[in-house]
């Protein structure tokens, strides 16, 4: 079986896409989160990614194969996820700069979503989701506070449509 381990930092994107492309399969989520450990990533090396948009969070893909997709998101202060799962996907999220807000929800009654937990993570820390957890994560700051976050999936997301909870 294939490890995550790789014995190095990885510094920039380049080499964040790099590292990626050595993989022949999906990772599942610890070993997902064991990669995402490793990331170290500076502002100088995510920044000309960054976008951010005055209606809702913003996300550029910078990196996408048959086993992988890599989000930078830009959040402005009260802008959230729908409630979603990530169906069958291992995700980890590494808080670049900012707060996240995570919200963990169950099912009941069928398709009603009940919020079961509430958290906040700062930069450097990791927010490791699989499959079938519903969640929403943003940025609760105050206004003008902004939120970055690196959102690493194994294999590529399907659909938002296809994942969400109303």
């Amino acid at each position: 079986m294939q490890s995550a381990v790789r014995h190095h930092t990885v510094t920039t994107i380049d080499e964040l896409c790099s590292a990626l492309e050595t993989f022949q399969r999906p990772l599942t989520a610890p070993e997902l989160l064991e990669f995402t450990f490793r990331l170290q990533l500076s502002p100088d090396h995510w920044q000309e990614h960054l976008r951010f948009n005055p209606y809702r969070f913003c996300f550029q893909t910078i990196y996408e194969s048959p086993h992988f997709e890599i989000n930078l998101i830009g959040w402005r202060s009260g802008q959230y996820s729908f409630v979603h799962d990530h169906r069958g996907t291992a995700c980890c999220v590494l808080i670049l700069d900012g707060t996240l807000t995570n919200r963990d929800y169950c099912t009941v009654a069928g398709s009603t979503v009940s919020e079961t937990a509430r958290f906040e993570l700062g930069p450097g820390e990791i927010l490791s989701r699989s499959g079938w957890e519903i969640h929403r994560c943003g940025n609760e700051q105050p206004c003008g506070v902004d939120l970055v976050t690196l959102h690493l999936y194994s294999p590529p997301l399907r659909p938002l449509s296809e994942r969400q909870f109303r």
